[in-house]
C-alpha cells in the first residue's frame, strides 16, 4: 500500500473516530442498561428471561460463537477495552488511533473494527449486551 493511501486511510480513521467512540458509548450503555434491568425484572443472571417480543435471549455467548469472530484481528473484547480507555481518557481521534496501536493495531485495522463491531452488534441484542458486559468488566 502507498504512502499516500496509508495517509488518507488514517485521516479518514481520524475524521470517524469521535462518532465511533460516541456509538460504542451509546451502544455499551443501553446493553448495559437493558441487561441491568432484565436481571432485576427476573432475578437471574448470564440469561435474561425475554426480549421486548418474549422470546429467551441469553446475555451470555459461548466462546466458540460465529459472532465473537475477530474483525480484522479486533475481537470483542479488545474493542470494548480501547473504546472504554477513549472514553475514560477523553481521547480524540488521534488518541483513539495511538490507543489502538499500542495495543499492535494498525489503524486501518481498527477502522475496520471500529465500523463493523458496530454493525455486527446492530439489532442483535444479545451481542449488543454481551459487549456491554465487556465493557463494563475493563
Amino acid at each position: 500500500m502507498g504512502l499516500f493511501k496509508q495517509m488518507k486511510d488514517l485521516r479518514n480513521v481520524a475524521a470517524q473516530a469521535p462518532d465511533m467512540v460516541a456509538q460504542a458509548q451509546q451502544t455499551a450503555a443501553a446493553a448495559q442498561a437493558y441487561a441491568a434491568q432484565t436481571q432485576a425484572a427476573y432475578g437471574m443472571t448470564g440469561y435474561t428471561a425475554a426480549n421486548a417480543f418474549g422470546a429467551p435471549v441469553a446475555t451470555s455467548i459461548a466462546a466458540d460463537d460465529p459472532r465473537l469472530a475477530p474483525i480484522a484481528g479486533v475481537d470483542l473484547a479488545m474493542y470494548a477495552r480501547i473504546s472504554k480507555a477513549a472514553s475514560q481518557e477523553g481521547l480524540g481521534a488521534d488518541g483513539l488511533v495511538a490507543k489502538a496501536q499500542s495495543f499492535g493495531i494498525s489503524a486501518d485495522a481498527w477502522q475496520q473494527a471500529a465500523t463493523g463491531w458496530p454493525a455486527r452488534m446492530r439489532g442483535d441484542t444479545q451481542l449488543a449486551v454481551h459487549y456491554g458486559n465487556l465493557f463494563g468488566q475493563v
